[in-house]
């Protein structure tokens, strides 16, 4: 009875660790705004902030989006982090419309040949 409890309790400890070590994808750069006949464009890294409370005996935590201004095509922007808010997000399509800016975004972490990808994004809806 305790060889059965073992290997059951193996199998489950198993399954919860091969589902938590996914093999990270490989992301493709994602691109909004002006998709063609932009005149500039920025390239985004794409990461997570996180922001927690602690109420005594509880510990509460928000995890928004962040996108960290990497490098920029024919454009200026006032700040180099923005939250991923609604509110920030229609302005950034607000700019893209008014300005023909496309935007880039890419995984924080992310490789040299990524970073390519996403320049030769920007520069392929001219």
């Amino acid at each position: 009875m305790k060889l059965r409890c073992c290997i059951l309790l193996l199998t489950v400890a198993s399954s919860f660790r091969f589902a938590s070590a996914k093999d990270p994808v490989a992301q493709e750069p994602t691109a909004w705004g002006m998709l063609t006949h932009n005149s500039s464009c920025v390239i985004f890294a794409e990461g997570k902030k996180t922001k927690g409370m602690f109420w005594g005996v509880a510990v509460t935590a928000t995890v928004t989006g962040k996108l960290t201004v990497i490098e920029t095509q024919n454009y200026t922007l006032d700040q180099k982090v923005y939250l991923e808010t609604q509110d920030v997000m229609n302005d950034m399509m607000q700019r893209a419309q008014k300005d023909n800016v496309k935007f880039v975004k890419i995984p924080e972490k992310y490789s040299p040949e990524l970073l390519e990808k996403a320049r030769a994004s920007c520069k392929g809806g001219e």
